[in-house]
């Protein structure tokens, strides 16, 4: 949990792509659910990836699976309001690392939500956990911008 309470530095993001909440994702308590916020994650993690030419399994059957996901809330977001998900990776290691997750409001930049998504190289084909080489690595590997 400690990730989730120091702030991600802006060079961590590589990625970003704005939803908008919908009315089915917010509770009796008005407001989006920990469950729908889960899910939107995973629909920026599927959007993140697909950017960067990467399948959720690739011909080789191979891919990533998700180990852990902990999100902290800052704030509540309602229905219609639209969320700026900025996504970046940390922590890479031999066989995988964690994605990293900053929500914020579009009309106000308003803290909404930080998370971590732990993941892993997996071969589907030999059902265990691969080393992360090739593309997959190069897909998640943050690389300095050069001109």
């Amino acid at each position: 949990m400690s990730n989730l309470e120091n702030e991600f530095g802006a060079e961590s993001f590589v990625f970003e792509t704005v939803m908008r909440v919908r009315h089915t994702e917010i509770g009796i308590g008005q407001h989006l659910t920990i469950d729908a916020m889960v899910a939107l994650l995973a629909e920026v993690r599927a959007r993140f990836l697909f950017s960067k030419g990467i399948k959720e399994i690739n011909a080789e059957y191979q891919g990533f699976v998700i180990t852990d996901v902990a999100t902290h809330f800052i704030s509540r977001a309602k229905a219609r309001e639209e969320l700026l998900f900025e996504v970046g990776v940390q922590n890479l290691t031999e066989r995988g690392g964690d994605f990293i997750f900053k929500v914020t409001r579009m009309y106000d930049g308003s803290d909404v939500a930080r998370a971590v998504m732990g993941f892993v190289a997996y071969d589907y084909r030999l059902n265990q956990e691969i080393p992360l080489t090739g593309a997959l690595r190069n897909a998640v590997e943050a690389k300095e911008f050069e001109l």
